[in-house]
């Protein structure tokens, strides 16, 4: 689905493990059609809506981080915005061992991000 295995490794340590995905709004406006695509495998997590200040969550079947570009798309306020490609950067203190997820995070009109953040123990 979203980080599907490839070639490409992040590092040569142990594997990093996702295993979900949140999408957070904090824009005072509603945001449509969000979703986190993987153009590399074709992979993408979706969401439909997401109100102000809310967030949506996704989990799906543990996958092992490659590092592969991303694009953030979604529709605010009639507009469609795009964060155009870019890599997620892995902490170089997160522990491998550990689950972690991605954290997208729309904070105003064509303004995005996404970065892991590690699951509690």
């Amino acid at each position: 689905m979203l980080l599907a295995c490839a070639s490409k490794p992040v590092d040569s340590g142990p594997p990093l493990i996702i295993s979900g995905l949140v999408f957070a709004n904090q824009t005072s406006m509603n945001v449509s059609a969000v979703r986190l695509l993987v153009p590399a495998t074709g992979g993408f997590v979706s969401c439909g809506n997401v109100g102000a200040g809310a967030e949506c969550a996704s989990t799906f079947p543990e996958r092992e981080y490659t590092g592969n570009e991303v694009e953030v798309t979604w529709s605010q306020a009639g507009q469609i915005y795009s964060t155009g490609l870019f890599t997620i950067q892995v902490p170089e203190d997160l522990d491998h061992s550990r689950e972690a997820y991605i954290r997208v995070v729309i904070a105003g009109p064509g303004s995005a991000g996404a970065f892991v953040v590690q699951r509690q123990k």
